[in-house]
């Protein structure tokens, strides 16, 4: 085979997989909550209206906020509704959108866990404004394969809870403070700004030029030092 037309396949290759490794949209755990009907008529007479809906799956789309998918109980398939008009009880005190979730999707490639340390776990999230509401956990929402997850300085997470009053968050780990009986049992300090972030994350074949393998077919090979 021509070479060129070689690496010319290999890459239509590479940018197919690439391509396909997108996620986008993820499943999640289900739960039944209220979105305004004033966001699916578009009419402010509505707005204090709620509708019944099983939210099933998130779409996450770089540079703006998470949204989901959710079924009306009368039939109605909706997506892309904001993570900020989703509600497990009506509010009686609800917040601004932005408040709700302090950074954009980082990326399509996303993925969905329930960590079962975190399930049911109450927590205190500081809000962007300083202010402090309660919350119950949820899910998590982890973004990979982009600039920022790629970078350790700058990665982040995004929990999903929902606040006592009603409303769900998409919040990073340094805006939340985990509560648990059993486990957190010491006051947090108050010094937080002595708590750095991550720089680097080391590799351990990054110092194979010193240590090589024995060149057979030993199941059970030796490791050595090279020599300088």
């Amino acid at each position: 085979m021509d070479m060129n037309v070689y690496y010319q396949q290999n890459n239509t290759i590479k940018k197919h997989l690439k391509k396909t490794k997108m996620k986008l949209n993820s499943d999640i755990p289900s739960f039944k909550g209220f979105i305004r009907k004033s966001y699916l008529t578009k009419n402010d007479k509505d707005v204090n209206i709620f509708v019944n809906v099983y939210c099933f799956g998130i779409q996450s789309i770089s540079g703006v906020i998470l949204t989901f998918h959710v079924m009306t109980d009368d039939g109605m398939l909706r997506s892309r509704v904001p993570i900020s008009e989703i509600y497990i009880k009506e509010p009686v005190n609800d917040i601004p959108f932005h408040f709700k979730q302090l950074w954009d999707c980082f990326s399509e490639n996303v993925s969905v866990i329930s960590y079962d340390f975190l399930g049911y776990h109450k927590a205190q999230i500081v809000l962007k404004d300083g202010s402090k509401i309660w919350a119950t956990y949820m899910f998590t929402v982890d973004w990979y394969d982009n600039p920022y997850s790629d970078e350790p300085s700058d990665y982040k997470c995004g929990h999903i809870f929902k606040a006592d009053d009603g409303y769900l968050l998409c919040q990073p780990n340094n805006r939340v403070f985990w509560k648990d009986s059993n486990w957190v049992t010491k006051t947090m300090s108050e010094d937080l700004k002595q708590f750095k972030v991550d720089t680097n994350l080391p590799s351990v074949e990054n110092q194979s030029n010193r240590w090589v393998t024995e060149d057979t077919n030993s199941f059970y090979y030796d490791i050595k030092l090279k020599k300088d």
